[in-house]
């Protein structure tokens, strides 16, 4: 549906900018509390997105709670990931767990978006395609109460004012709508960059998501990390990516890093310009919340507007679900109570949930910027099973907690000892 123009007021509960993953679980999970929620779009499903467009058992969990059924004939099971480098390559299964799934998923985000949208505006949810939010609207107290929206097919038309009791942002990496809002970029936090290209072979990796943590042109080890994750329609998502914390960040390109990456795959993987299937696209990664504040007075921002994506493995799908479920819930204890201060509890909420962890995330990523501690990390760590299997583990933030194994108890103590931030 396509919003059309006029000066009428629309009046909703909610309204949610930006309908990928994290907008599409805010307005599900509003929508099914019965908060009338309107959501808007600019462009119209199906559309691109770069992504590795993988599920870890995190992911998977996060899906399971909207209802998405996970042996839908488009997704590609993974029981595992497959972690290579110039010494080693292995096998690891992702840990058997009471509170997740033991296996992820692939769909390409041409499809997966759509799914989690139509998925919200089943709960009830109002969307709306092919609709920008222009810009935010405030009362005279100085809250975000509602938007303008226009139709991006009448750049020219008078914008229609929407009136909302409270407004999310999930307009992405760009999230120019939330920076208006006031929401901006904490420059000392992670920033990604990463670029993908999928290719129709018939080398398939198996049930697995393929990482290499080496990367190398020729002799030199490059400043980033690839993957080769499979599809269910035969094809492969071949991706690459680096962090501002490596050295030379401004000096490398992901582009540069990707077409280094393609050249060292053997030729048995077949991966040329022959089985390419669409252009290389590349885009930004927002990471360990590196968007502050997270909340201003009558708005929350989730998903990549936020920089919810964890710095050690680049998941952002299930922390985009994750926050709008978590932004959802406050803001419907908010309207039911008629207490607008209970979801501003949300950057409180983030902290104390994932504060620990992502502070490690940070600082792991500065760490392994240094090219001397990242050739130790893949010489002396990778080869080791028992260490990767923990490592697994961690990366992945896939833990039962204190009521899990060693490794799982481990893990908490290391999160709690660190500095919430």
């Amino acid at each position: 549906m396509v919003a059309s123009p006029g000066k009428a007021t629309r009046e909703v509960d909610v309204l949610v900018v930006g309908a990928g993953p994290g907008g599409s679980a805010t307005a599900y999970h509003l929508a099914r509390h019965g908060i009338d929620v309107l959501l808007v779009e600019r462009s119209a499903f199906p559309r691109e997105k770069v992504c590795g467009d993988g599920l870890t058992p995190r992911g998977v969990n996060a899906i399971l709670g909207m209802g998405i059924d996970p042996h839908d004939p488009g997704f590609e099971r993974v029981d595992g990931l497959r972690i290579h480098s110039r010494k080693v390559t292995l096998e690891l299964p992702w840990p058997v767990l009471a509170d997740y799934p033991d296996y992820g998923l692939v769909r390409t985000r041409m499809d997966f978006d759509e799914l989690l949208a139509r998925r919200a505006e089943k709960a009830g949810a109002a969307l709306l395609e092919r609709t920008e939010a222009v810009s935010p609207a405030f009362d005279d107290a100085g809250w975000v109460a509602g938007a303008k929206i226009r139709s991006v097919e009448d750049v020219d038309g008078e914008p229609t004012p929407v009136r909302a009791r409270f407004v999310v942002a999930a307009d992405g990496a760009s999230s120019r709508f939330a920076g208006q809002a006031g929401v901006r970029r904490d420059p000392s936090r992670p920033l990604g960059i990463a670029a993908r290209r999928y290719y129709r072979t018939d080398s398939r990796p198996g049930p697995w998501l393929e990482v290499w943590f080496d990367l190398w042109d020729g002799d030199a080890l490059m400043p980033g990390y690839g993957w080769l994750f499979p599809l269910s329609d035969g094809r492969v998502n071949l991706g690459a990516g680096l962090l501002n914390t490596f050295k030379n960040f401004k000096n490398v390109s992901a582009l540069r890093v990707f077409d280094a990456f393609a050249r060292m795959l053997p030729a048995d993987r077949h991966v040329s310009e022959d089985s390419a299937d669409g252009r290389v696209l590349s885009g930004p990664i927002p990471m360990g919340f590196n968007r502050v504040p997270q909340a201003v007075p009558g708005l929350l921002a989730v998903g990549d507007a936020v920089g919810a994506v964890n710095p050690f493995n680049g998941e952002g799908i299930a922390y985009a679900i994750e926050s709008g479920e978590i932004a959802a819930e406050l803001i419907h204890d908010a309207l039911v109570t008629g207490r607008p201060g209970l979801a501003h509890l949300y950057p409180t909420v983030l902290r104390e949930r994932y504060g620990r962890y992502f502070h490690i995330a940070r600082n792991w990523v500065r760490l392994i910027g240094n090219p001397t501690v990242m050739r130790t990390f893949t010489d002396y760590g990778l080869p080791q099973e028992w260490l990767m299997r923990f490592a697994l583990r961690f990366m992945g933030n896939l833990t039962d907690g204190r009521k899990g194994d060693a490794q799982d108890r481990l893990m908490d103590a290391m999160v709690r000892l660190a500095r919430a931030s």
